[in-house]
């Protein structure tokens, strides 16, 4: 019905149009469909289109094409797309409004001029393709080649046919909402405002709670692009981000410690998740917070290449700090932390807990369509170095006289052989990542990335329309079994649903 009033809709056009101009004959349909050359994108999806896979068929219609002196390097023998009009009765054959090879497209009129009326009639489903009956037409209009059907009920969006950077979080909309368990986003009316809250550190490899912090940054455009060239994939081109990172609870692992502290840190909610059938994390954030901030700027000269900075680093640096032990990862001391012979504490180091403090990435990226005027397949390169510190901290406990409990307290002062992690070799600091984004009728992204020795991938693929979709991220350590680091998962996995509604 919907597919009906669309026609119905471009014929009124079409004849009011025509009547007022020049006051002849009513056009028919078939006049109507020899005139158009373009559709918009829009009304695009709501056609019945399909993909010729017939080898003899996708011969014929590039031969067609190259006899009329389309460029061959424009030409793919195997992209061929037919777009037909609606069809009143599904027992008559389609009109064909275009077809489509490779990058060329030729309209109605050329293809009546090109194209032989058998051709033509293969291709409706006029005419019978296969078997003793081939050229007679059929009782009953079908296409009995190998075609590829593009369902209609997914129309090319504005959003899926436009350049932009992030589909996840669309720069050509008024308002964008995305939620997922690694991260929510709300794109804040036409200010170009992003408000975003993550979990996890992806740009050292840590994604979803292994970093045990999660964070909330504003992003704030600075300097508008007036390049006409990059303005609509490109709308600024500075964009500053502000926020706070805090320290999370959940996913907590304890790797071989003392019975005597068992008890006491598995009392808590810390231990108890919603996703209790993955991985656990032993790494910490730091307790008291930290201050985000980053920029992207993009060069005037060619919006498409640029610099990225993002630094996290602590409010206040602990040094010695009471804890709810339930809310921390722990790993044994076999190395043997214990307190200076000088430091007049008595109290024996149980455990180690690693902190996250600072961390840091720096790059140099550049954004490629590879057809602009066609931006369905988009790549990212990003090409910098990454920083990231980790203090290893005592864990020692006391007595509590009054509450006749135990308080426990975690301490670099005075604490012989704790370790202070930061990047040391050429594999630390590297950072590079490829994404690749497919912005078709069923939109999917995939993204590697290598950085502190851990290798991540990221896919995100389509589950109902351009709304709903399903993310993975694995991370892998790439570092020899002596070198891991004790705090480090050595691999991690994690998927969640995504939603996403723009307006």
């Amino acid at each position: 019905m919907k597919r009906n009033i669309l026609f119905l809709l471009l014929a009124a056009f079409v004849f009011g149009y025509s009547k007022a101009d020049a006051q002849t004959m009513i056009p028919d349909k078939g006049t109507i469909i020899d005139s158009l050359t373009t559709i918009d994108s829009e009304i695009k999806g709501y056609f019945p289109r399909w993909k010729v896979c017939e080898r003899d068929l996708q011969f014929q219609i590039y031969r067609s094409f190259v006899n009329a002196q389309f460029p061959k390097e424009n030409l793919d023998m195997n992209n061929i797309e037919i777009l037909a009009a609606p069809r009143a009765f599904n027992d008559e054959p389609f009109e064909i409004i275009t077809i489509t090879c490779g990058k060329e497209s030729m309209s109605a009129y050329d293809i009546d001029v090109q194209l032989t009326e058998i051709l033509v009639g293969f291709l409706s489903g006029e005419l019978i393709y296969n078997g003793a009956d081939r050229g007679i037409r059929g009782d009953l209009a079908t296409r009995d080649y190998c075609f590829n059907e593009i369902p209609q009920e997914i129309p090319l969006s504005s959003s899926q046919t436009s350049a932009i950077i992030n589909y996840l979080q669309p720069s050509n909309v008024t308002h964008a909402f995305t939620l997922s368990l690694f991260e929510q986003a709300i794109k804040i009316g036409k200010t170009g405002f992003w408000l975003r809250s993550k979990i996890g550190v992806d740009d050292i490899g840590y994604h979803f709670w292994q970093a045990g912090q999660g964070s909330i940054v504003l992003q704030r455009p600075l300097y508008i692009n007036e390049d006409t060239r990059t303005t609509d994939r490109v709308p600024y081109l500075i964009n500053a981000y502000l926020g706070g990172a805090y320290k999370i609870s959940s996913g907590i692992k304890r790797k071989e410690i003392p019975a005597s502290i068992e008890k006491d840190a598995n009392s808590g909610s810390g231990t108890s998740n919603v996703v209790d059938w993955m991985q656990k994390r032993i790494l910490n954030s730091e307790p008291n917070g930290k201050m985000v901030l980053g920029m992207d700027f993009h060069m005037p000269f060619h919006p498409e290449a640029g610099l990225t900075a993002n630094f996290e680093f602590p409010v206040s640096k602990m040094t010695t700090e009471k804890i709810d032990i339930t809310s921390y990862g722990f790993y044994d001391n076999l190395r043997n932390p214990m307190f200076g012979p000088n430091s007049g504490n008595g109290e024996e180091i149980k455990a180690v807990a690693a902190v996250l403090g600072s961390s840091a990435r720096v790059s140099a990226f550049y954004h490629w369509w590879v057809d602009p005027k066609d931006p369905e397949n988009y790549f990212r390169f990003d090409l910098g170095v990454s920083y990231n510190e980790v203090q290893e901290y005592g864990l020692y406990s006391q007595k509590n006289a009054e509450s006749k409990s135990t308080d426990y307290y975690l301490t670099t002062k005075e604490v012989e052989g704790l370790k202070f992690y930061k990047p040391e070799s050429f594999g630390d600091w590297m950072f590079a990542k490829i994404e690749y984004r497919n912005q078709a009728a069923y939109p999917f992204g995939a993204s590697v990335q290598l950085s502190n020795q851990i290798l991540m991938t990221r896919v995100y693929i389509p589950l109902f329309g351009n709304w709903f979709y399903l993310e993975g991220k694995y991370s892998k350590s790439l570092r020899s079994e002596e070198n891991i680091r004790p705090y480090e998962v050595d691999d991690f996995f994690m998927i969640s649903p995504v939603l996403r509604i723009t307006i």
